[in-house]
């Protein structure tokens, strides 16, 4: 067999590629790698200062939303004789309780919540960072303090707006044809035993807080017995309001006395008393002693009873000699301007109310028949408000 040898024709090469495909060095892979973990730590603390800067500039304002005034053709009650520790009680005529707003309510934050300690922390977020912001106290609510005790007058709403008060009450349990601007919180109280079917008038009309007796140990006043107070206190709990003690007129911090046996028997018969109310009125003019003896007053009475405190009636006034003897209005308003800053800073004080609100039946009256106020009505305008 014979072969022939042929010449198979060489098939070229492909032509290389223009681009070249070059693979990263481990140092320009680690520069990579160190630049998306700046970038996304950066973004995460822009984050987290965004959101807490979101948080501080979108608080809710905190106020009271109250009701306006009584409605109009509401019947009103004639006004209360002269008031002092020697004159018969205020009772307001029974009217129809206008409704008040429920009580504030707070709500818990989210488990996991941006700041919280259990919240996930971002892979390259400093975890001491998100500790510290967690640590931060949150904005404390305000709460009421500036009160007045009053009775109906033509000036009463322009007066309560312009002296800054939050509440008032009427020593009854509606408004008695007061006036008042919206926002200003009204606290009904049962005045005495024969007022106790008003407890009807205060239930679900939205109210927080009920005041008990006035001045039960005076004969002028309320003039009730210790047991009669106690027989009679499960009606006023049956409101399921906040509910304050019987207001007594002096000595609430004497052992033996009467608030301090109300206060033992309530607790040997497991009835509820959620805050103290008390009144006072100094004989010492002097504006710093007076507000000191004050100050004293209350410390004793909330380390005997370990309760919040309302001041429901203060004033300077020496009952002493019979006659009500008054200060100057210089004087009244020294005295104002030094209780209501001590008022403030006492922490178990919790509200208090000035008397009273008008002039044209108390010496000690913040506003004047026109509505202009007095020296004292201007002490008592600039102190503050809330807690």
């Amino acid at each position: 067999m014979i072969y022939e040898t042929v010449a198979v024709p060489r098939i070229p090469d492909p032509p290389e590629s223009k681009a070249i495909m070059r693979v990263p060095s481990a140092r320009t892979k680690r520069r990579s790698l160190e630049a998306a973990a700046i970038g996304l730590f950066a973004a995460s603390v822009t984050g987290l200062a965004g959101y807490a800067l979101t948080e501080r500039q979108g608080a809710d304002p905190v106020g009271l939303v109250g009701p306006e005034a009584a409605a109009p053709g509401e019947p009103r009650e004639e006004l209360p004789d002269v008031r002092h520790k020697q004159s018969g009680p205020q009772q307001p005529a029974a009217t129809s309780a206008p409704q008040e707003p429920a009580g504030q309510s707070g709500t818990e934050p989210a488990a996991d919540a941006p700041g919280s300690p259990d919240a996930q922390v971002p892979p390259m977020l400093d975890k001491r960072s998100v500790a510290q912001s967690a640590a931060r106290p949150a904005a404390r609510k305000k709460s009421c303090l500036k009160g007045v005790a009053t009775w109906a007058y033509p000036k009463s709403k322009a007066s309560i707006k312009n002296s800054g008060a939050c509440w008032f009450y009427s020593w009854g349990p509606d408004r008695a044809g007061i006036a008042a601007p919206k926002g200003v919180e009204f606290v009904p109280m049962i005045h005495n035993a024969s007022r106790i079917g008003d407890v009807a008038k205060v239930k679900n009309r939205g109210h927080r807080y009920l005041l008990g007796f006035n001045e039960p140990d005076l004969g002028a006043q309320a003039n009730m017995s210790v047991e009669q107070a106690l027989d009679l206190w499960p009606r006023l709990m049956s409101t399921g309001l906040i509910l304050g003690s019987p207001s007594v007129a002096n000595r609430g911090e004497v052992p033996g006395s009467w608030l301090d046996r109300f206060m033992k028997g309530a607790k040997k018969r497991k009835l509820r008393v959620d805050f103290i109310t008390l009144h006072w009125y100094g004989a010492d003019f002097r504006a710093k002693p007076s507000a000191r003896q004050l100050r004293g007053y209350l410390r004793k009475v909330h380390k005997r009873y370990k309760k919040p405190i309302w001041l429901t009636e203060f004033a300077l006034t020496d009952f002493t000699q019979g006659t009500p003897r008054y200060p100057s209005q210089q004087q009244q308003a020294a005295f104002l301007r030094e209780a209501t800053k001590m008022l403030r800073s006492e922490p178990y004080v919790k509200r208090y109310a000035w008397f009273a609100l008008p002039t044209n039946q108390s010496q000690t009256g913040l506003y004047n028949p026109n509505g202009s106020p007095t020296p004292a009505g201007r002490a008592f305008r600039s102190a503050s408000r809330y807690k």
